[in-house]
């Protein structure tokens, strides 16, 4: 399912974001020197021999060469991080994260009063949902970068880092005094800094400080180079929509300032997708009527825009309109083959109609969409239903072992795992269920009223 977009962003300072990549398995290709000591010195270009043959001899298996290597580029230029830090680097870029992390330990050991070990640690857990230990070692790493003087490029990027951490934590919490807090030290050494104006404008919103919040929309959004950020009026009309939840009243606001955005820019596509997303999301009959005129303009002006299709056919779906959302569907499919939104929805379409030539195509999108995004629960969750629709209960309890074993399933996956339960265990389906119903995730639930409509039959 689409995730919502320009949701609260837990943004990381750059020096930390290579080893971050790994640690969510993201990263591949050559490990180069810039990855190791880039976020620690002005340039690097061929400064560095040293380096250069420790990742050689590293890629070569022979770390206690790499290691002696390190040390010598230490010895020659002292801002350089500690060797067992880079080592770590080198361990979490090669997918050794436990060697990755005895490096870290080893250094906090020898070099107690370096920040970085704890910084890249605070990372790992806030991602891995481990929020408690994230904010001890932010903490930790506040207290040591007071007193750190050895390098201030490295100083300077352990306060941005620190602070956006920390501030994750209390965002987590919706403890949004503190996050603002964190946000605002950060820009006193960082401010250009685009994602943390951002995230502090949500701040100040979601303490319904409007004015203040909307300023820093808008820097956000001049500061920011490649427009990852929305317009202004998008951003505030996202946050009433989430001070909705506690006054219905800001519904109003939201919808003024989507009038005010799209009033403004017609045809760019970015404010399209999100207005067209909210509406769909609100799941009303005139919404969604709403949604599929906005949707049919903005596809006029914006052709090949994946989202726009992916957006049509969920909100064609959501009206049971079945042949039109297959349609849009295809399109995008033309656009991105492999995209994993547009399969998954394909499968699922297709799966609840009659013709077997549907339900085997269904079998087909969902056995791709599960090879090609192995690392999503979503896709092992479709992969899951089609497979149990197909009476392959065998296949489909192992896919869906697969997909709980990855977490952080969307409302809809919860819904088709409920519904794959409801017959074997009444009571973890209504659980799922009402996780489902409860979650405040931001994404767009397609099966919210067949999901209420379950729970309810499925009594108290």
């Amino acid at each position: 399912m689409i995730r919502s977009l320009w949701r609260l962003r837990f943004s990381r300072s750059v020096p930390f974001a290579v080893v971050v990549a790994v640690l969510a398995g993201q990263a591949d290709g050559q490990i180069t020197t810039q990855m190791l000591i880039g976020d620690s010195v002005s340039e690097v270009g061929s400064k560095y021999p040293d380096v250069d043959q420790a990742i050689q001899r590293f890629s070569n298996r022979d770390v206690p060469g790499a290691r002696l290597l390190l040390e010598e580029a230490k010895r020659k230029d002292p801002a350089l991080p500690p060797t067992d830090v880079t080592l770590a680097k080198l361990y979490f870029l090669s997918g050794n994260a436990a060697a990755g992390r005895a490096s870290l330990e080893k250094t906090a050991l020898e070099v107690p009063g370096d920040p970085e070990a704890y910084l890249i640690l605070a990372d790992q857990a806030i991602r891995q949902g481990r929020f408690i230990e994230g904010e001890s070692l932010n903490d930790k790493a506040l207290q040591l970068i007071e007193k750190f003087s050895q390098n201030p490029k490295r100083k300077r990027n352990f306060q941005i880092a620190a602070r956006a951490g920390r501030a994750s934590v209390y965002e987590r919490r919706r403890d949004w005094p503190a996050a603002a807090a964190d946000l605002q030290e950060l820009l006193k050494v960082d401010p250009d800094n685009a994602a943390a104006h951002y995230r502090l404008g949500q701040a100040l919103f979601l303490q319904k400080k409007f004015s203040p919040g909307y300023e820093e929309f808008k820097i956000a959004r001049e500061k920011d180079k490649n427009k990852v950020y929305p317009l202004p009026d998008v951003a505030a009309a996202l946050m009433y929509d989430q001070l909705a939840k506690e006054d219905p009243k800001m519904q109003e606001k939201a919808q003024q300032f989507f009038d005010r955005a799209i009033a403004a820019n017609k045809s760019d596509p970015a404010t399209l997708i999100a207005y067209g997303q909210w509406l769909i999301k609100n799941g009303s009959e005139a919404s969604l009527k709403k949604a599929e005129t906005v949707l049919a303009d903005a596809r006029k002006a914006n052709p090949e825009v994946l989202n726009l299709h992916i957006l049509s056919g969920i909100a064609a779906r959501m009206n049971k309109q079945l042949k039109p959302a297959e349609d849009h569907f295809m399109e995008a499919l033309r656009i991105s083959p492999a995209n994993a939104d547009t399969l998954n929805q394909l499968a699922l379409l297709l799966i609840d109609q009659a013709e077997p030539a549907k339900r085997q195509r269904a079998l087909e999108f969902a056995g791709i969409s599960s090879r090609l995004n192995n690392q999503s629960a979503d896709a092992q969750v479709t992969f899951a239903w089609v497979l149990f629709q197909h009476g392959r209960n065998a296949d489909a309890e192992q896919a869906l072992r697969e997909a709980i074993q990855l977490g952080n399933l969307s409302p809809d996956s919860r819904y088709l795992v409920a519904k794959m339960l409801a017959d074997r265990n009444q009571a973890a389906a209504k659980q799922i269920l009402q996780e489902a119903l409860d979650a405040e995730t931001g994404v767009i639930f397609v099966n919210r009223q067949e999901a209420k409509a379950l729970l309810d039959s499925l009594g108290s």
